[in-house]
């Protein structure tokens, strides 16, 4: 086998550091596939590397960019992780999309995962995750991983989710900007995934944001925000499903 390539759509950067420590159960020279940068062109990977691929989980589903970015990145029967996160509610049919993605895509699904992380909007639900006792586990599935691809063992494990995968919605925050704090930077400009933020970082294109939160979280001013009131509803309305400690789910 030659390389591994970690394969991530992850705004906030969450899903990427699973994949990063799953990537450690293989000894190949690895590659790195950031989707939050735009892509050119068509991507050709072969059969004898090996793929990590790894999204949120957004209502249930993956992001439409990442799906639409991972179109263009075509396997020949190569073996694939396929990586879930989810902000401690659940996954749905998230992991089933992603698996079904990249199998129509010339890949081969040996083994898949969905980790449960700190929400992205409501912090307080799953807080710190994944942590050490998700590292343990999830070094488990690495390594159990690493096993089965270099056995040749190719089944695709049986995953959960529905088809026709449920319908995405609509929701998104509003985000505020600070403009006493904000210096004009234009860091969360050149980072958002869709371009949906002027160059000065003042405005946004409602209609390309996909409320990833990367600009909130990258910002070095702190001056993005979603309002308390917001937020406050947001946890009225799901908190009771995202209270209770949610488990990582691991097929193989």
């Amino acid at each position: 086998m030659n390389q591994l390539y970690m394969i991530s759509f992850s705004p906030t950067g969450t899903n990427r550091r699973v994949a990063e420590g799953i990537a450690e159960a293989f000894s190949n020279e690895k590659t790195v596939v950031d989707l939050c940068e735009e892509t050119v062109g068509e991507m050709q990977i072969g059969k004898e590397d090996i793929c990590i691929f790894s999204a949120p989980c957004y209502g249930g589903r993956i992001p439409q960019t990442a799906a639409e970015r991972l179109s263009h990145i075509h396997g020949e029967q190569t073996p694939a992780i396929v990586l879930i996160t989810f902000g401690n509610r659940a996954f749905e049919d998230a992991l089933l999309e992603l698996a079904d993605s990249v199998e129509k895509n010339g890949f081969r699904v040996i083994a898949g995962c969905a980790v449960s992380a700190e929400h992205n909007i409501m912090h307080i639900f799953g807080q710190g995750r994944p942590d050490s006792l998700d590292w343990k586990e999830i070094r488990r599935f690495s390594n159990a991983a690493a096993e089965k691809i270099n056995a040749g063992e190719t089944e695709r494990p049986l995953l959960p989710g529905s088809r026709p995968y449920k319908e995405r919605h609509g929701g998104k925050p509003p985000i505020l900007v600070n403009e006493k704090t904000c210096v004009k930077c234009g860091l969360c400009a050149q980072k958002c995934p869709v371009k949906a933020i002027s160059p000065d970082g003042r405005h946004l294109k409602d209609e390309l944001c996909i409320a990833c939160m990367r600009c909130n979280q990258l910002c070095p001013q702190n001056s993005r925000s979603i309002p308390k009131t917001y937020v406050e509803g947001l946890i009225q309305r799901l908190g009771d499903a995202c209270r209770e400690r949610k488990r990582n789910e691991f097929y193989l």
